[in-house]
């Protein structure tokens, strides 16, 4: 099965979309739409299973910074996953997204891949899964980083939304996602898929990590094997990472492992 997949790569995450790309096609025959600026053009436009779409004028831009203009740009460059994954869509009738920073440990499993193929569901999405929810009424009770999709329609109404972000109130794109997926049929993907920081970050949840384990060379996330991490692993984000110590993890759990994906990863890393 090739797996449709889209991103978006800027000068800033080049490193980070490498990664990301060497780690899930350990596991999968990939075929990638990339919404992108002219430095990552130029890196990964000569590659046979990459097309480029050269969108992103300047990726001068973060979410996590109080600079209105920088929060604008951001919203830029995020818009632009939508015509990646309209790109799929229109391609193979079906798309995976996935944020640059993401680092796959374990292939995604067959059951999650019989969702992708089948017809009559229109979403696979990720909640945040925080436990905490005054932060999930601001920030949106699903992660934007990782969705798959075969709804045009859906993609659709996700765009018009966004668009009005300011408007609603809503955080940037991903906070319309929840409203959005009210009117179509999806699927949540479990806890090992999407693991990010924000899992792990509270008093109540900070026990989590202790389901983090590796045993036989595979990552697991409590009885369910790690299928892919959501960090900041390779490059400076220009303030506190906040999920610095989730990537310290996975780098023990990396360690403990005689996989040669695993060691592969290791190498990267350094």
């Amino acid at each position: 099965m090739i797996l449709p997949v889209a991103s978006v790569v800027t000068d800033k995450t080049i490193s980070e979309f490498k990664l990301l790309k060497i780690s899930l096609e350990q596991y999968h025959e990939c075929q990638w739409v990339i919404s992108c600026d002219e430095p990552a053009y130029n890196v990964f436009s000569k590659m046979s299973n990459v097309k480029c779409l050269k969108l992103i004028e300047s990726d001068d831009c973060d979410h996590n910074i109080a600079s209105e203009k920088q929060k604008d740009t951001w919203m830029k460059v995020m818009m632009t996953k939508f015509d990646a994954v309209t790109e799929l869509i229109s391609n193979y009738g079906h798309g995976l997204f996935l944020d640059s920073d993401m680092i796959f440990v374990g292939p995604i499993e067959d059951s999650v891949l019989s969702a992708f193929a089948n017809e009559d569901i229109d979403a696979c999405i990720c909640q945040h899964m925080t436990n905490n929810w005054p932060v999930e009424a601001k920030h949106g009770l699903y992660n934007g980083g990782m969705f798959h999709v075969r709804s045009q329609d859906f993609v659709n109404q996700w765009v018009k939304l966004s668009k009005d972000y300011k408007k609603h109130g809503f955080y940037f794109e991903q906070q319309p996602l929840e409203y959005v997926q009210r009117n179509f049929v999806s699927l949540n993907l479990p806890i090992n898929y999407n693991i990010g920081w924000w899992r792990f970050n509270t008093a109540r949840t900070q026990n989590r990590l202790k389901l983090l384990y590796t045993e036989e060379d595979v990552i697991y996330f409590g009885k369910r094997p790690a299928v892919n991490f959501h960090v900041h692993a390779l490059r400076d984000i220009g303030y506190e990472n906040f999920g610095q110590f989730l990537v310290d993890k996975m780098k023990e759990l990396l360690e403990m492992s005689d996989s040669e994906n695993h060691k592969q990863i290791l190498k990267e890393l350094e």
